[in-house]
């Protein structure tokens, strides 16, 4: 009886490794098949592709030769190596050659199916060929429950966006995941002509926090002197969290007296994560006029307030680090440690703890 137990259970798992292997011999011949599929279709588009750019060939022979590949092939050679390296004059004659192709109207009447990789495809092509025409499919697909889709989505901005298109994902970019969001503000900070001017009516005090806050994001990215103005409004916020995001927006508008004016004003605020931000900011911009602010800052009640502006000190030349010699023979124990911890660091590590 022992025996026989034994002899069924060899015969299964000698049918599980067998059928083991055959799954891995099968995957594998699926994948060299792919991989040789992909081959040719690029092979196929490199020519026309090639002769189009030096002026050889015309977008029809192009268009042509995606017309007679596979539906997702197609794709992917338009969106990962022709788009990318065509300029936008001649990849507009493409996609003018392209919109009428039974494969492009086909894949962009997907942008209403039910599975989300179908509106990824549609996405993804009217990137290329999207029109002002499509203005209502981007709005829906910008509103797609799948980030991925919405990430596509935002891309079409390049090609087909307007100003009601960018007012949309402006006013929308607080809901946005923080991949998503992080995709967005590039795509709008290469939109700018139409994004700056949509800011600026929204990023105003009294805009919803929620808002507010992802609108503060955008003006940081831009880093666009045209947003300093409202940024600037900010410093005097009622909500902490709000002079926060405004102090630490200020380190990337370099050398502009306005913002160290107002960096130094908030090394007084009430709240030491304003204040902290403060002296980051300070040692960034290089602003040799806040080194008494940053040594009067060496005193105070917060660690981290101390520590970020010993750290901007470190970073402000010969006069940062006089005043921190100074601090070290100071009577307040406080200041001396923090004055004699960060001069014994090395010029790396100042500017990688600064940076942190």
């Amino acid at each position: 009886m022992r025996g026989s137990v034994m002899l069924v259970v060899a015969v299964a798992q000698g049918t599980f490794f067998g059928l083991l292997l055959l799954l891995i011999f099968v995957n594998g011949a699926r994948r060299n098949y792919r991989t040789q599929r992909i081959a040719s279709s690029t092979n196929r588009v490199a020519e026309p592709l090639q002769r189009w750019l030096l002026g050889f060939g015309t977008a029809t022979d192009l268009a042509s030769v995606l017309r007679r590949l596979p539906e997702r092939h197609a794709l992917d050679q338009l969106t990962i190596h022709v788009a990318p390296s065509v300029p936008p004059a001649q990849l507009a004659q493409l996609a003018r050659s392209l919109r009428s192709d039974r494969w492009v109207r086909r894949m962009l009447a997907q942008a209403t199916s039910l599975w989300w990789w179908r509106r990824l495809e549609a996405a993804r092509l009217l990137a290329v060929v999207g029109t002002a025409r499509d203005h209502g499919v981007l709005l829906e697909l910008l509103a797609d429950r799948h980030a991925a889709v919405q990430a596509a989505a935002t891309t079409c901005l390049t090609r087909a966006g307007d100003a009601a298109l960018v007012e949309h994902v402006v006013d929308t970019l607080h809901t946005r995941s923080p991949i998503v969001r992080l995709f967005q503000l590039r795509i709008l900070r290469e939109n700018g002509r139409h994004t700056i001017p949509a800011l600026l009516e929204r990023l105003v005090p009294v805009a919803p926090a929620a808002r507010l806050r992802a609108w503060i994001g955008l003006a940081e990215s831009l880093a666009d002197s045209r947003c300093l103005a409202p940024l600037i409004a900010l410093k005097n916020h009622p909500a902490a969290e709000m002079r926060i995001r405004a102090a630490r927006a200020y380190r990337q508008y370099v050398n502009d007296p306005v913002i160290e004016t107002a960096l130094r004003e908030l090394m007084r605020d009430g709240d030491w994560r304003v204040r902290a931000q403060a002296a980051r900011g300070l040692g960034a911009l290089g602003a040799g006029e806040g080194v008494p602010e940053l040594t009067t800052a060496l005193t105070d009640r917060s660690w981290w307030v101390r520590f970020r502006s010993a750290l901007s000190l470190a970073q402000l030349g010969d006069a940062g680090r006089h005043a921190l010699r100074i601090a070290c023979e100071r009577p307040d124990r406080f200041a001396a440690d923090m004055a004699g911890l960060v001069s014994g660091l090395s010029d790396g590590a100042i500017v990688e703890l600064a940076e942190a």
